[in-house]
């Protein structure tokens, strides 16, 4: 989250606004947002990284293409990778969607007795 936040930060001081460069903003926003969620441990998280992972991708080739490079979001780039491998190699995304029938069935167990 602090590698979005540090994003956005440059390229609100150091961009310059155009049509190229203005885009960009939301999706170091929605980056943000997609790490914030992934901490009360949501399943639907997850596919909101893999997305921010692809917005970073193509910010990256944006500033490239624009003859210029950011390094800080080409980390964010990294960093998303290493957490998209890191969730799938910990097996997170069954364990959540096992945390979440458990307390499904919780509920339904407890729906008429209270």
């Amino acid at each position: 989250m602090l590698f979005a936040l540090t994003c956005l930060i440059q390229h609100i001081a150091v961009a310059i606004p155009g049509k190229a460069t203005n885009p960009m903003i939301p999706g170091y926003l929605f980056a943000i947002a997609a790490f914030t969620l992934l901490g009360p441990q949501w399943s639907w998280s997850l596919i909101l990284i893999i997305i921010s992972a692809a917005n970073a991708a193509f910010t990256e080739y944006q500033w490239v293409m624009h003859y210029s490079f950011s390094l800080v979001v080409l980390i964010l780039f990294i960093y998303h990778v290493m957490m998209i491998v890191g969730v799938y190699t910990e097996q997170i995304p069954q364990a959540l969607k096992q945390k979440q029938q458990m307390k499904n069935e919780e509920e339904y167990e407890w729906k008429g007795k209270i």
